[in-house]
């Protein structure tokens, strides 16, 4: 519980540095999908800027992105931390200047949070948490709408577990 305190703590701070740099951008996502093996959702939140432009192509680099991903069936049963940072690649507008393709790349920190069962010294069950650190790399494709709304893909993969997560997108940048 220790790290995930930390983790939080180190995001604020992440946060709060960054909250005045120019040029940058605030993305929510919402994420529906497979949750290793099973049906389940996300939600992130990041912190982006835009670095470079060569020919109407457009580099971005999420200084940081927090996620959270679990199970429909039992998200107090597993749950996904991840703390990121990476580069977004967007292609020159085009169909009226409306849309532009994207693809993302964010290695980082991942904690996931399982159930884990031990017998006490008195042969009974013992049921906690237990925090298993590891690598995360999240890789995304999808269309973004008027430089806001955007729509894709997102495969996350960890190696505390080695699971991956596969995921249809939904963000906003604002």
């Amino acid at each position: 519980m220790k790290a995930v305190k930390l983790l939080f703590a180190a995001l604020a701070m992440t946060f709060a540095m960054n909250a005045s740099a120019e040029g940058g951008h605030w993305t929510a996502d919402v994420m529906l999908g497979g949750v290793s093996g099973a049906g389940g959702f996300g939600l992130g939140v990041g912190y982006q800027k835009n670095i470079a432009e060569f020919n109407n192509w457009n580099l971005a680099w999420a200084i940081v992105s927090f996620d959270y991903a679990a199970p429909f069936n039992s998200p107090a049963d597993l749950d996904y931390l991840s703390l990121r940072t990476g580069l977004h690649l967007f292609t020159p507008t085009f169909w009226n200047d409306n849309f532009r393709v994207y693809t993302n790349l964010a290695p980082g920190y991942t904690c996931v949070l399982a159930k884990e069962f031990t017998w006490d010294t008195w042969g009974t069950l013992d049921e906690k948490m237990g925090a298993n650190h590891g690598f995360g790399l999240a890789f995304g494709a999808g269309i973004q709408f008027k430089e806001k709304f955007s729509l894709g893909y997102t495969l996350q993969y960890e190696t505390a577990f080695k699971s991956k997560c596969h995921f249809a997108t939904i963000g906003i940048t604002f």
